[in-house]
C-alpha cells in the first residue's frame, strides 16, 4: 500500500468484512455479558476484539483494492469524524441498555449507529457541500 495514508487506511478498514464481523460479534457478546452482570468480561470483549481485528486488517488486508469498491467509495465520501462519533455514541447507548436490562435503550443505540452510517441523509447546513 504505497500511496495510501494511514488515515485513509483507518477509515477504509471500518468496512472490511472481517472488521465488520468482529465489531458486530464483539458488541453482541459484550451485550450478553453486560446483561448477565459481567462488566469486566464485557469491556474486554467490546474493546479487545475490535482493536485486534483493526490491527489485523490494517496489517494484512488489501485496503487499496477495498478503496475501489462501492463500500470503499462510500466510507471515504460519507464517514466524517462526526458520523464515526455518532456510531460510537450509539454503541455506548446499546451497552448501557444491556447493562440496565433495557431493550428499548439497546434499540435506540442501534438506531443511533444506523444513523451514523447514513451520513448522506443528514440535513445539510448552508455551508456544507
Amino acid at each position: 500500500m504505497t500511496g495510501m495514508q494511514l488515515a485513509d487506511k483507518i477509515l477504509l478498514q471500518q468496512v472490511h468484512p472481517a472488521k465488520i464481523t468482529a465489531d458486530v460479534t464483539g458488541a453482541v457478546i459484550s451485550n450478553v455479558l453486560l446483561w448477565k452482570a459481567r462488566p469486566r468480561a464485557a469491556l474486554a470483549v467490546r474493546s479487545l476484539l475490535p482493536v485486534t481485528s483493526s490491527l489485523a486488517v490494517l496489517g494484512l488486508a488489501d485496503l487499496e483494492a477495498l478503496a475501489a469498491t462501492a463500500r470503499g467509495r462510500y466510507v471515504r465520501a460519507h464517514m466524517p469524524p462526526s458520523a464515526q462519533a455518532l456510531r460510537l455514541v450509539g454503541d455506548s447507548v446499546m451497552a448501557a441498555g444491556a447493562r440496565r436490562h433495557k431493550l428499548t435503550l439497546m434499540l435506540v443505540g442501534a438506531a443511533v449507529i444506523a444513523a451514523g452510517w447514513m451520513h448522506p441523509l443528514w440535513p445539510r447546513s448552508p455551508g456544507r457541500a
